[in-house]
């Protein structure tokens, strides 16, 4: 059976008419997204952030941002979404937490709330957990208390002693994981604020606040794939409790993993535009577990 990367590689070349920079590349990010046009807001969001998403890893048939893009781009006031019972109307992209004083923030893929005080914060996961490296955090994070904002003895020491000593694997969106947690503490506990395109917002002490990772699940057909997914969401739970045990969850935040399989069953009691739920299926949704069109 084909590896998941290569099925979207030949689907990819079946909407292009094989006309792509690569084999899984697609010429413009817009070949990428459904429908193909963005809102000038958003682009701003995605320009505004990191990396250049919009002229290189947005183009990837693989791209994890372009994947929460299609899922929630059109949630707004006139089309809300409800998720886990808490009704969301406005979506931001890229949205900047500062970490550590003097450092760039970090970008929370994908921050979903409404004018009750609730924000759902998401970090978007594709097929980032097939990438298999030792886990590396700067010594900043270990030695320089003073660098946080809120609580940096009990971080630098969580840190420092926290067990990472085993085989390579995906270690990268644990160690993003760490660094959202210290970003999203220093905003509950008021000594930053998020956002981003020049709108940054306080924490006004109301509200339910979450940060999920939504991870793409695939279909147990695909073997590798499947058993990578399962390896770093056991990596997650490991730092969830591990973070539980040293009380460096703050009481009012939920945290938690979700898949994107879970989410395609919230969609369908939702206002999704005509033709995007097919198009996310045909997309995305065909290569995961547990989904019917």
């Amino acid at each position: 059976m084909k590896s998941i990367k290569d099925a979207l590689s030949d689907y990819a070349s079946i909407l292009t008419d094989g006309q792509m920079v690569d084999t899984s590349h697609f010429y413009d990010f817009r070949q990428n997204i459904f429908p193909e046009e963005m809102e000038d807001r958003f682009k701003k969001m995605f320009l505004a952030g990191d990396g250049n998403e919009l002229v290189s890893k947005a183009c990837a048939v693989n791209s994890s941002s372009m994947l929460g893009y299609n899922f929630f781009h059109w949630i707004k006031e006139e089309t809300p979404m409800a998720i886990d019972g808490i009704i969301y109307d406005t979506v931001l992209f890229e949205v900047k937490i500062p970490v550590l004083k003097g450092t760039t923030p970090a970008n929370m893929d994908i921050v979903l709330k409404n004018g009750s005080g609730d924000y759902l914060f998401i970090e978007s996961k594709f097929l980032e957990y097939l990438n298999s490296k030792s886990f590396k955090i700067s010594n900043t994070y270990k030695n320089k208390a003073d660098k946080y904002y809120y609580a940096g003895d009990r971080w630098t020491r969580f840190i420092s002693e926290y067990d990472v000593h085993m085989k390579e694997q995906y270690w990268d969106g644990i160690k993003q994981e760490i660094c959202h947690m210290i970003g999203l503490t220093n905003w509950l506990n008021h000594e930053t604020v998020v956002g981003n395109c020049d709108h940054y917002e306080p924490y006004t002490d109301r509200g339910n606040i979450s940060f999920i990772n939504l991870v793409f699940e695939p279909n147990q057909d695909y073997k590798i794939e499947h058993e990578r997914f399962n390896s770093y969401k056991a990596r997650y739970e490991e730092l969830h409790n591990a973070l539980k045990d040293n009380s460096l969850i703050p009481d009012k935040l939920k945290i938690g993993f979700k898949t994107y399989s879970d989410l395609w069953r919230d969609l369908t009691s939702s206002n999704i535009p005509v033709g995007l739920k097919e198009y996310l299926y045909e997309h995305y949704m065909k290569f995961a577990e547990n989904v019917q069109n």
